[in-house]
């Protein structure tokens, strides 16, 4: 079963985080500003397809061992959930050590490639905030709904509830950890779905009003682009979220006694490969900022407006004169934080207390 989990999830991960230099705006170039021209060039295409092959090798030789580790451990010992934490903490520092190792290269590159003019107009969307460019939060009124009736299930099935309730399963999804009956025990499931919910939320709310990138050589196409792209991404966090709710509220039934195991688990398996793939294929179909919308033949050898001096090694953006908390990615699709305002700390710092809180409760 591990094995099967892991191709579920992994495998796309690892897709994508190889065709990750494909999926990137043609002015960004391994979290470098580019015009259009110096992103088709040769010697930048020879350097994606470079970071693609490496990246590729050394995580489908990874991929590998970690398998082989799964299918010879001890399926009745914790070995094999430490096998798969080991792999996902190494699969996010051998991107990082690509990733960093190809932003340098591409700074030193940049000097010897084709001469980019500096723009000499700026074009701004006037009607941005007018545009209806996300769903709206109303949505998540069905996942307070189904929060509301999980802990109302809760509250009035707890004196049936067990003594002890299992928290932890092994490989062959037997119960291997219990835990003595208690309230917040219970309720560490609606914790995370209210988390989550507040969350996404945020993120719909941000994809909203988060700054849009006009090109001034084509803005009419850039804005159809941007458009698009915040309204299927909104889609997304919708979505995803109403599925991670019903995920949970799948855990706490089985949990208090009222959802077999055997039934629960193909939900979950089927809910986390569901919101892989989703999120997958709209990488792959709209590209960074809906970049692989729309594409022109015709490329501009204008360099945009950039800022790189705002950007850590070309993925952490920190300027405290931005007034912006969200910013779009320079690598991956989607945005990030502005470490530069505090709130982004104060975030951070959430996702670190209920961390601390969910342990505490389990254990």
């Amino acid at each position: 079963m591990p094995v099967i989990v892991m191709i579920f999830v992994f495998v796309p991960t690892i897709v994508l985080m190889v065709s990750m230099p494909y999926l990137t705006r043609e002015t960004i170039s391994f979290g470098v500003t580019v015009s259009a021209v110096q992103f088709h060039s040769e010697p930048l295409r020879q350097m994606r397809k470079s970071c693609a092959r490496i990246s590729a090798i050394l995580h489908t030789m990874l991929f590998i061992v970690c398998i082989i580790c799964l299918i010879y451990g001890d399926e009745h010992s914790k070995q094999q959930s430490w096998i798969i934490v080991t792999y996902s903490l190494a699969i996010v520092v051998i991107s990082l050590v690509i990733n960093i190792s190809y932003h340098f290269k591409m700074k030193s590159l940049l000097p010897m490639l084709p001469i980019a003019q500096e723009p000499s107009i700026m074009a701004e969307d006037t009607g941005f905030w007018k545009r209806n460019s996300g769903l709206s939060n109303n949505w998540f009124l069905i996942h307070v709904l189904i929060i509301v009736v999980s802990i109302v299930t809760v509250l009035l099935n707890y004196d049936q509830i067990p003594d002890q309730i299992p928290i932890h399963f092994n490989s062959s999804w037997n119960v291997d950890r219990y835990a003595a009956k208690s309230y917040s025990l219970v309720l560490i499931p609606t914790i995370i779905q209210v988390f989550i919910t507040l969350l996404f939320i945020f993120e719909n709310w941000s994809i909203r009003r988060v700054k849009q990138q006009v090109q001034p050589t084509d803005p009419n196409r850039s804005i159809r682009q941007d458009v698009t792209f915040r309204r299927t991404w909104s889609c997304f966090m919708i979505t995803a979220s109403f599925l991670l709710v019903i995920l949970f509220s799948v855990v706490q039934l089985n949990m208090i006694s009222l959802l077999n195991i055997n039934f629960a688990i193909p939900i979950i398996l089927i809910i986390i490969a569901f919101i892989m793939l989703y999120g997958f294929a709209l990488s792959f179909w709209a590209g960074q900022g809906g970049s692989r919308l729309e594409r022109s033949a015709d490329y501009s050898n204008v360099r945009p407006v950039h800022d790189d001096d705002k950007w850590l090694l070309g993925m952490i953006y920190f300027n405290r004169k931005d007034p912006n908390l969200i910013v779009e990615k320079r690598f991956g699709v989607g945005w990030g934080l502005n470490f530069g305002h505090p709130v982004s700390w104060l975030i951070l710092l959430g996702i670190i207390v209920l961390l601390v809180v969910v342990t505490r409760l389990r254990g």
